[in-house]
């Protein structure tokens, strides 16, 4: 295959010489292993792993990141088995990077333990449940991806137009590209980054801004997505569940496996991360938009029922998190149409009362290159027909483990924890099965 084009710089004269390749694979040689040409709106982990999956396809992958450049964003993550499963498949190893978690303990406020989960213990090889940062995670994948594919930053698509054999795109700075900084997470342990290269910008120079045609545009552009405001013959709104949740890295003060504790409306996290560091979360009802409750006195009234390490959390904290955001989902998921498909939150943004939601991202990035395939014609429907069933029921079952234990009654509560306490294992089991195997065998397929 010849070298992919670059395509970083030059300026609306190469519009008709877009066109023309495109057109070219839209009549009749997109299906025969010519490289197709992708826009992948959207750097974050659905964005990068995307990219990660076309060029080891053999597309042609341009990722635009509206970010003038990558900066630490988010706190902690935790990936089970069929996103690890996944990355591997596509050559990341998190090991490195990752803390495996030998259980998940569900506790009541008091700290009474409800349920260990053990994940391993599930069986059949699917391997450990791991914890990282999220800037770990930007910069293994980013690590991962060939220069050509590398994001450019400060650059966001503001409108684009499907002509049924390309997709015409229009991008506009986001800010000025003084040129020179990686486009990667920040990491002060990182001096010299293997692979820095400079800030990419657009089709008309450093401005990024212009116009250029692409056989294939994917929204990996988050919840709020333009993309999806383009793609979506009726985009779905936004729905809110409830809760507002605050989340941050802290130093560890000696937690060793993850710990869930549930009070009369409100659940508190931690999970231990690698180099001594803690992620948390903290999560009650509030409408949308309300003002997060005074620091630290009221602060600390709203997750009082919490005993034990969360309430030292929050004694320790010398101030309030730095993360707060309301916990908002698509209703139901929209894959795009066309020659302009989705991802990620841009697709099906859900809770993250089961942590699958970049999970689901990581398996949307593969089955997206399997039902390239054969093309861009069509791979809109296969997409959705690999995706749908699978994702809407993390979804609803997202939803529903939000709507438990957001119980504040306490006789509710007291039902709640019965059945967590008396859930038989095999049925958890079963249930952990059902969410790796899918990927397991999205895997098995391979990408050309």
């Amino acid at each position: 295959m010849n070298a992919p084009e670059d395509h970083r710089h030059g300026g609306n004269g190469r519009n008709g010489r877009d066109r023309d390749r495109a057109n070219d694979r839209a009549n009749g040689r997109a299906g025969d292993g010519t490289p197709l040409r992708v826009l992948v709106a959207g750097g974050g982990i659905g964005g990068l792993t995307a990219a990660l999956a076309l060029t080891r396809a053999g597309h042609e992958v341009t990722v635009a990141e509206r970010a003038p450049r990558y900066e630490p964003a988010g706190a902690g993550i935790v990936l089970a088995a069929n996103a690890l499963h996944v990355l591997s498949a596509l050559g990341v190893d998190l090991a490195p990077h990752s803390l495996a978690l030998p259980s998940l303990d569900v506790v009541a406020a008091d700290g009474r333990l409800l349920r260990r989960v053990e994940p391993q213990r599930a069986g059949r090889g699917y391997g450990p449940t791991r914890a990282l940062s999220r800037t770990a995670l930007h910069t293994a994948l980013l690590d991962a991806l060939p220069p050509a594919a590398r994001p450019v930053t400060g650059r966001a698509v503001s409108a684009l137009h499907d002509t049924g054999g390309s997709v015409t795109v229009r991008f506009e700075r986001t800010a000025p590209a003084p040129g020179g900084p990686d486009p990667r997470p920040s990491d002060p342990k990182r001096s010299d980054p293997k692979g820095s290269d400079p800030q990419r910008s657009g089709p008309e120079g450093p401005g990024g801004s212009g116009e250029e045609a692409y056989d294939l545009v994917v929204g990996a552009d988050g919840i709020r997505s333009t993309v999806r405001a383009h793609a979506a013959a009726r985009p779905p709104a936004l729905r809110h569940s409830g809760v507002t949740c605050w989340r941050g890295l802290t130093g560890n003060p000696g937690v060793t496996s993850a710990v869930e504790s549930w009070g009369p409306g409100t659940k508190t996290g931690l999970v231990p991360l690698p180099d001594g560091r803690l992620y948390y979360f903290l999560v009650r009802p509030a409408p949308r938009r309300a003002p997060a409750p005074a620091w630290p006195e009221a602060f600390r009234r709203a997750f009082a029922h919490h005993r034990g390490v969360p309430a030292r959390l929050l004694d320790g904290l010398d101030g309030p998190p730095p993360l707060h955001h309301d916990l908002e989902e698509l209703d139901a998921p929209v894959w795009g149409r066309g020659r302009v498909l989705l991802l990620g939150d841009a697709a099906h943004a859900m809770t993250p009362n089961l942590g699958q939601g970049a999970a689901m991202a990581i398996e949307d990035a593969y089955a997206l290159a399997l039902a390239l395939r054969a093309g861009a014609d069509g791979a809109a429907d296969r997409y959705r027909a690999l995706r749908h069933r699978r994702v809407r029921a993390v979804q609803l079952a997202s939803r529903h483990a939000g709507y438990v234990t957001r119980w504040r009654n306490p006789l509710a509560g007291a039902v709640r924890e019965a059945a967590v306490r008396h859930m038989p294992a095999a049925l958890q089991d079963r249930q952990y099965r059902g969410l790796v195997e899918p990927a397991l065998a999205l895997v098995r397929e391979p990408l050309t």
